[in-house]
């Protein structure tokens, strides 16, 4: 017997929001690894979780005039837009965010506590963020986080 209801392919599935915690994809005043938007958006379809899109704005301590950044760098934040959006065509709720603090990683570590994260995907371009200094922050992000974290080397 043949359904008479007609399949729609113009409108994308929606991933109905299950118990799975959200996957959090963030980076550090630097645009996205390719790979780490991939692993990320994956991670949240194949569990039907939320995608929380996070870009950290290091923040001066001591505002001064003409210091203070506080929306990130227009590429950064057209990046996370484009993410979100490719996201939720795949059905995935995706939600994005600009923080300032003066501390990054305490600033990573909040939104972890606050949503009940899974997955933290710490995914700045290594290439402009720097291979040391992502190293060391991973590391850290892996030490203390109470999650999972990609990448795991």
């Amino acid at each position: 017997m043949r359904s008479a209801i007609a399949e729609r392919t113009d409108a994308p599935t929606v991933i109905a929001a299950s118990t799975a915690r959200p996957v959090l994809l963030v980076t550090i005043d630097v645009r996205f690894a390719e790979d780490a938007v991939a692993f990320a958006t994956d991670s949240a379809a194949a569990a039907h979780a939320r995608l929380f899109v996070v870009d950290v704005i290091p923040a001066m301590r001591v505002p001064a005039p003409g210091n203070v950044r506080m929306f990130g760098s227009p590429g950064v934040l057209i990046e996370q837009q484009e993410i979100a959006a490719a996201a939720r065509a795949r059905g995935i709720a995706a939600q994005t965010a600009v923080l300032s603090h003066p501390r990054p990683l305490r600033a990573v570590r909040g939104v972890l506590d606050e949503h009940a994260i899974g997955v933290l995907v710490f995914g700045p371009d290594r290439r402009k963020y720097g291979r040391r200094r992502y190293q060391r922050h991973a590391a850290l992000l892996r030490r203390e986080a109470p999650c999972l974290v990609w990448p795991l080397d």
